[in-house]
């Protein structure tokens, strides 16, 4: 070994220059941490601890992952059939990969920012129905990182997690549809993870940046903005920081908002003019969106699982849960903030509320028609705060904790083994092997399926024009018998059966119900029907498909021409998954 040293040794350096360091051909009396400007790492107690929690961390994602992805596929990999309103953007994607334009060749009311995201997948990996269901555990791993990024500004290490778990458990897998909601919360509670520790002006941009990129999901996420910005005045009178700094941040702020939503936009401004943009996104929704029930301040309280249904049972807990959480537990902090901020300043307020604004903005941009699924997209702030409290307060915390905690370890159980033991079916369809969890739906694409070729004309169920691939020929997806569904709409589906010659058309008796004809302009499409289609397929629920050719009934009757649930009435917009009798059925 001493020979192998020594061809290394410079030349008339003696075996002793080895105890130093050797610096220009000299022995250094300097120690090595003064001698060299990177010394040895040595693994501190410290530097354990952070790989040890990083390592907490990464295992902690992949149980997340792994409980995701027991709920949207069945093993070993077959996707759920998407159905809800993940399906009405998911066939929008289709058509933006056709080259149509939204607004332009179809009508919608939100920004593109979920139809340009499918799109993009269904370019780089065709159009597949894995794709929603992946972006599910996508969204829900990302949504448990960052909640513990946030949750390690506020809570102590033993409830680091709860808030995640919570989460996931709960509204999360109680919610599976892979709508523009869940993108444009997840954009949210990104912009409150980069802004939670500190708000400098190079923060506040990135957090514009990603309010900006929720708005082009779900254009009410403009809240979230007003939001920061009020939040930093308030902040600024706490801390009393020059005048400048602030107007700095809030420049920050709103300029990356404004420069994403314009970047984003312009195209399909541009395409579709602006006359046809601000109608859908502002003219639309301000005028006509509050038509359906679904989405006004009475779908509050409505839609609870059902329990004839035993799959709903694990989805029970988290309707309560969210509709008593949310948004009162923001008005709760604000209470316990003027109370104890004065005796209490080494509570991180600014954090914490910080926290309530983001929940009470997410809150505010749907409380216009607050139903439980648009609550259960914007819960997680509220969650956070509900474990800080339970964690706060001794008392509280020897309650609440192990119920907590026995809550999160018994659905995180429970809900897989549902999802693979309930009752289901599989159908090879052109957009990949698909499981049914519904008879109703599989009774549908089975008897579709083996009349239809993908790009074949098709009118009135959103799951099946991409499950099937087929086409839509009209600029809407559904009609409703409200002012939802315009008169030009229905002229336009009328003509469009008439033009592509439709074979079949969904129909859907829910609006047999007089409490959805205010308003209803559907007469014409009626009139055709009945002179056009007869009745080709009553199914088990009593859906029907029509089919074009022979006539047999007498007379015009109600026709809802959606989605194969009351997603008809509440679509896109609403997607409340229920029954014609506005009861929630389906494990959606």
């Amino acid at each position: 070994m001493a020979r192998r040293l020594d061809r290394f040794r410079p030349h008339g350096a003696s075996e002793s220059c080895f105890d130093g360091p050797f610096v220009s051909g000299r022995r250094s009396g300097l120690k090595p941490s003064t001698e060299f400007p990177t010394p040895v790492r040595y693994a501190t107690p410290a530097l354990l601890k952070d790989q040890a929690r990083t390592w907490l961390v990464l295992f902690t994602l992949l149980a997340c992952g792994v409980f995701l992805y027991l709920e949207v596929f069945v093993l070993p990999a077959t996707p759920r059939l998407a159905i809800g309103d993940q399906s009405i953007y998911l066939h929008n994607a289709t058509r933006l990969l056709e080259g149509q334009i939204i607004y332009r060749d179809y009508d919608h009311f939100t920004l593109p920012g979920t139809d340009v995201l499918y799109a993009a997948l269904f370019k780089l990996f065709g159009v597949r129905a894995w794709i929603p269901q992946v972006m599910l555990v996508l969204i829900g791993v990302l949504n448990a990182w960052l909640c513990v990024v946030i949750s390690g500004k506020v809570l102590v290490r033993k409830t680091l997690f709860l808030p995640g778990f919570l989460f996931l458990t709960l509204p999360f897998s109680s919610y599976l549809d892979a709508t523009h909601h869940w993108y444009s919360a997840l954009a949210a509670i990104a912009a409150l993870a980069i802004a939670i520790e500190k708000r400098t002006v190079v923060r506040m941009a990135w957090a514009g940046t990603l309010w900006g990129l929720g708005t082009c999901f779900s254009q009410s996420m403009v809240l979230g903005v007003i939001g920061f910005a009020l939040f930093l005045l308030w902040e600024r009178r706490r801390s009393a920081e020059p005048r400048g700094l602030l107007l700095k941040k809030e420049a920050g702020l709103l300029g990356g908002f404004l420069a994403t939503v314009a970047i984003f936009s312009s195209y399909f401004l541009w395409k579709a003019g602006l006359k046809r943009f601000v109608y859908y996104t502002v003219v639309f929704v301000a005028k006509y969106y509050s038509a359906e029930q679904w989405n006004t301040w009475r779908a509050y309280l409505r839609g609870a699982p059902s329990l004839h249904s035993w799959p709903n049972w694990p989805d029970l807990a988290a309707w309560p849960l969210i509709h008593v959480l949310i948004p009162f537990i923001y008005i709760l902090l604000v209470l316990y903030y003027w109370r104890a901020a004065p005796s209490r300043p080494e509570l991180p307020w600014e954090r914490l509320m910080l926290i309530n604004v983001t929940g009470l903005s997410m809150f505010l941009a749907v409380a216009s028609a607050p139903a439980y699924n648009r609550l259960y997209t914007v819960s997680l702030p509220g969650i956070i705060l509900l474990v800080w409290f339970a964690s706060a307060f001794v008392p509280v915390r020897e309650i609440l904790s192990p119920i907590l905690w026995t809550a999160v370890i018994a659905l995180a159980i429970l809900k897989p083994i549902v999802t693979q033991t309930r009752w289901k079916a599989y159908l090879d369809l052109p957009t990949g092997r698909t499981v049914f969890f519904q008879p109703e739906y599989y009774e549908k694409a089975k008897w579709l399926a083996e009349r239809t070729q993908p790009s074949d004309y098709f009118f009135g169920n959103t799951s099946l024009f991409f499950a099937l691939r087929l086409r839509n020929p009209s600029r809407v997806p559904f009609l409703s018998a409200t002012d939802y569904s315009r008169p030009e709409e229905v002229r336009n589906v009328v003509q469009t059966l008439e033009e592509h010659r439709v074979s079949f058309v969904s129909r859907f008796p829910g609006l047999d119900d007089p409490v959805n004809n205010a308003g209803n302009h559907l007469v014409p499409l009626q009139l055709y029907l009945h002179d056009h289609y007869h009745v080709g397929k009553k199914f088990s629920n009593g859906d029907e498909f029509l089919e074009r050719g022979r006539v047999t009934s007498s007379s015009p009757s109600v026709v809802d021409l959606g989605p194969a649930s009351a997603e008809a009435v509440a679509p896109s917009h609403a997607a409340a998954p229920q029954t014609t009798k506005g009861r929630n059925e389906i494990k959606n």
